[in-house]
């Protein structure tokens, strides 16, 4: 029930946040293209402030100013004024308005291919590449959804040894890499939450019109970081420091530093009274509940009686893996 939930969820958020992207990418695309158009001088035919109130009691403003222009002696009206559409505050539509009166000249730039496709503020400008860095955690999180929804996928169609688990033979050990989050999901969360962080400290002290000298660098320090810390856990992961290790000539377990552990901690085989997968209730700020699934060690006269060994959503991957390892040790 819970799985299917996810995955109606990650295909509704998806599309929404496809969406969007395709949207922005190809206002952002026409937006630089029209630095490029050739211009006229037109007539401002009608010029506005209008006022919008939002369902939450929020009022926004918008700028609307009509205009009129000739090309090669045909008449043409307009009225956008950029192709990435932005309400702003009252003072700033109120100027952009008096700076546009009724009657007035202005300079209208127009598609050469289609003079009715016309603006009057071509060219990239920093609030252009906010949008990015706006997105930035929305599609972090479908990101995080299509690995998951990829991993329930393979486990069900492949049924792969130990729920897919990663398992390496070195010499008389066994190595089994069970991180406690993945390298790409370290990644993830850090380029989305800086993302996120990022709009209301760029975005709210620059009025959402900041320069493009400053909106660049700061995208590049996002996704850099993000970048960095996907590299130092894969590292971490593929250093083995994460790694479950089964001794069998002596055996033994050794558990790596993860799960509140905070040393490795060796387990001897006839101090494993069971090998159980333990579902895990986790309750939501709105009191909605899930669940995830965690195969754990539960030890013989030891203080905490139980070892997670790891912590998942995926109950059949938990089953899986915890079937394989009960094999490994005998039980």
């Amino acid at each position: 029930m819970q799985s299917g939930f996810l995955v109606l969820f990650t295909l509704f958020w998806s599309a929404g946040v496809l969406f969007f992207d395709g949207f922005m990418a190809k206002s952002f695309f026409k937006q630089y293209e029209s630095g490029h158009y050739p211009a006229v001088t037109g007539t401002v035919t009608h010029s506005e402030v209008k006022s919008h109130r939002g369902s939450k009691g929020g009022t926004t403003y918008q700028a609307v100013i009509h205009y009129r222009f000739e090309v090669d002696g045909q008449t043409f009206t307009g009225a956008r004024l950029r192709y990435n559409p932005a309400s702003s505050d009252s003072a700033s539509a109120r100027s952009l308005v008096d700076d546009h009166p009724a009657g007035a000249a202005v300079r209208i730039f127009y598609d050469p291919k289609n003079p009715q496709d016309s603006l009057l503020f071509p060219g990239i400008t920093g609030a252009d590449y906010l949008m990015v860095l706006f997105l930035t955690p929305f599609n972090a999180v479908m990101l995080g959804f299509w690995i998951w929804l990829g991993g329930q996928l393979r486990e069900r169609l492949f049924r792969p040894v130990a729920g897919g688990i990663k398992i390496i033979s070195d010499g008389m050990f066994t190595r089994v890499r069970l991180p406690q989050f993945g390298a790409v999901a370290w990644g993830l969360v850090t380029t989305g939450g800086l993302g996120f962080a990022s709009i209301f400290i760029v975005g709210f002290s620059t009025q959402m019109k900041p320069s493009v000298g400053l909106i660049l660098p700061v995208i590049g320090g996002v996704y850099l970081t993000g970048f960095g810390v996907f590299l130092w856990q894969w590292w971490k992961i593929r250093s083995g420091l994460d790694d479950l290790v089964i001794n069998e000539a002596g055996r033994t377990l050794d558990l790596p530093e993860t799960f509140g552990r905070k040393e490795r901690v060796t387990v001897n085989y006839t101090d494993i009274d069971n090998l159980a997968v333990v579902q895990l209730e986790h309750r939501s700020s709105k009191g909605g509940i899930s669940y995830t699934y965690a195969p754990t060690l539960i030890l013989r006269g030891t203080e905490p009686s139980e070892q997670k060994l790891a912590d998942w959503s995926d109950k059949l991957k938990a089953d899986d893996f915890t079937a394989w390892l009960g094999k490994q040790l005998g039980l």
